[in-house]
């Protein structure tokens, strides 16, 4: 970045007009070269490069952008924060440092993991509460659906949820169970009353973790829901095959991750601990597969699952299955040849529309300025510095990227400048509709 109010020199966004110039942008429409206006938190206008600056604005403070992507900050609506209560497996400061220096800038919290589990308006309140402390990003919450939950969904949804996330196996917490027929039918029926969501986590504990398993699950789960009316979600589709099951069903949703398109169970027994993960990542077979329906069109929806732990769960035959890697889905992806710039960012911003999260998920005049510059002809190599998560063991260290994130912008405010992270806070807390 060359002059003006680059991302070295932190500013608020209340200083006056924003221009982020000269940039190739991508908004709704494809991608322009062009300049976006951002004022008091909000993209005003994204204009023909070299217009942001006559844009009415006297006082606006360029960014140069000549070279670069501007994308809209990536919506990652599966994230374990773990936070309040299991701040040593991670935490809003760490998982927010790591995701602004991946180009993201919303994150949709886990019910499971934190201690206690988001179960009740009170466990809301308690994670409100850390984020607002503690996180960089803006951030909303699934409430969990569990059988003990089930009474209490509308106080879920009255507390904020965006949505209720269940479990068709053991989840790994005895105090989140799994919802049997019963319990994920009275939730669906209250999710569609609502107009949110409900996702699951989709192998049948009696299959194992197989494909089979996989699929089972994805048609139990949507049976159910078109008998309530009502939206599923199938959250870490490893297989092609789960993702056809879905694509059977018009009220439901798919969402895959990274590890499942860059991985192979070969490589991830080579990798070991760090790559272990439910579903577990499949074949090479599976693994191409599975890109074809992202490049069809039949995936909606790209998440981390970011799912640390701690070292020492991370040995042995039960090692705790969970991938590190909040922010690095945009930057692995980018260099995909295969994967066109338009689709990866739909990819990674359609959580928003999904979830209701307005203002979110595009550069267009009147959302919120979640803006990231990238370089697209940089390249890097993944190292644990680099991770800036709270134990660092993602199993892509040591994989060569091509494309950096150089400046993330949250409401306008700057919060990484290609380097350093900015302090802990400033995130909002998001419901449906806007900021609660």
């Amino acid at each position: 970045m060359n002059g003006g109010a680059g991302p070295g020199r932190r500013r608020a966004a209340t200083e006056g007009p924003l221009v982020i110039r000269g940039g190739d942008v991508v908004t709704p429409e494809g991608v322009v070269r062009g300049d976006v206006v951002i004022e008091d938190g909000r993209v005003v206008a994204v204009v023909p490069g070299g217009h942001g600056g006559r844009s009415g604005a006297p006082h606006h403070r360029p960014v140069e952008a000549e070279g670069l992507l501007v994308l809209p900050g990536m919506v990652d609506a599966h994230v374990h924060f773990d936070e309040p209560g299991r701040v040593h497996w991670e935490g809003f400061d760490t998982g927010s440092a790591a995701a602004v220096a991946g180009g993201v800038t919303t994150v949709v919290d886990m019910p499971i993991d934190c201690d206690p589990p988001t179960v009740t308006a009170a466990a809301v309140g308690a994670k409100a509460d850390a984020a607002l402390a503690h996180s960089r990003v803006d951030v909303a919450m699934w409430g969990g659906l569990v059988p003990a939950s089930v009474a209490r969904l509308g106080e879920l949804l009255d507390a904020g949820v965006v949505g209720f996330k269940a479990f068709a196996c053991p989840s790994g917490w005895a105090e989140f169970p799994p919802a049997d027929a019963a319990c994920l039918t009275a939730g669906l029926d209250v999710a569609a009353a609502a107009g949110v969501p409900v996702a699951v986590h989709c192998e049948l504990a009696a299959e194992g973790h197989t494909v089979e398993s996989e699929v089972a699950a994805v048609r139990w789960a949507a049976g159910l829901a078109a008998a309530a009316g009502a939206r599923l979600h199938v959250v870490h589709a490893s297989s092609a095959a789960a993702v056809d099951e879905a694509r059977r069903w018009p009220t439901v949703t798919v969402e895959t991750c990274p590890h499942y398109l860059l991985l192979d169970d070969r490589t991830a027994a080579e990798i070991g601990p760090r790559a272990r993960c439910f579903p577990p990542i499949r074949s090479m077979a599976d693994r191409l597969a599975l890109w074809d329906r992202v490049l069809s069109g039949a995936v909606d929806t790209l998440a981390s699952d970011h799912s640390p732990c701690p070292p020492e769960r991370r040995v042995g035959p039960e090692a705790w299955g969970g991938i590190d890697g909040v922010g690095l889905t945009v930057p692995l992806l980018l260099g995909e040849a295969r994967l066109p710039l338009e689709r990866l960012v739909a990819l990674t911003t359609a959580a928003a529309r999904l979830l209701g999260l307005s203002g979110k998920g595009a550069l267009a005049a009147g959302f919120d300025a979640d803006v990231v510059l990238v370089d697209p002809a940089a390249t890097w190599t993944v190292t644990e510095p680099a991770l800036r998560t709270r134990h660092r063991a993602a199993p892509y260290t040591g994989m060569t990227v091509r494309g950096r994130v150089v400046a993330t912008f949250v409401r306008g405010r700057l919060v990484f400048d290609g380097r350093d992270v900015g302090p802990p806070g400033g995130g909002r807390v998001l419901r449906r509709g806007r900021a609660g």
